[in-house]
């Protein structure tokens, strides 16, 4: 079984394109809201989505080449 999803946590939804943060937990468990995320600045990107189904949502894991590559390009790129 695969863990729990929780506020806070990274996520990557089906049918939406991009990374989100987890802002809030139904009481149920069946829902979220989520928030785009800046994993590269580390920050939020506007409004929530809300009562999205937590089936729809798969945690995100960032691998080593893609940590490389944000890396590189945060070094080499100006805001």
């Amino acid at each position: 079984m695969a863990k729990a999803i929780k506020a806070g946590q990274l996520v990557a939804p089906d049918g939406l394109v991009g990374v989100y943060r987890v802002v809030g937990v139904s009481p149920d468990g069946q829902t979220a809201d989520i928030e785009k995320f800046d994993v590269s600045k580390q920050k939020s990107l506007g409004d929530p989505i809300r009562t999205v189904a937590m089936n729809k949502l798969t945690a995100y894991n960032e691998d080593a080449s893609q940590t490389a590559a944000r890396i590189v390009r945060e070094a080499t790129t100006e805001d």
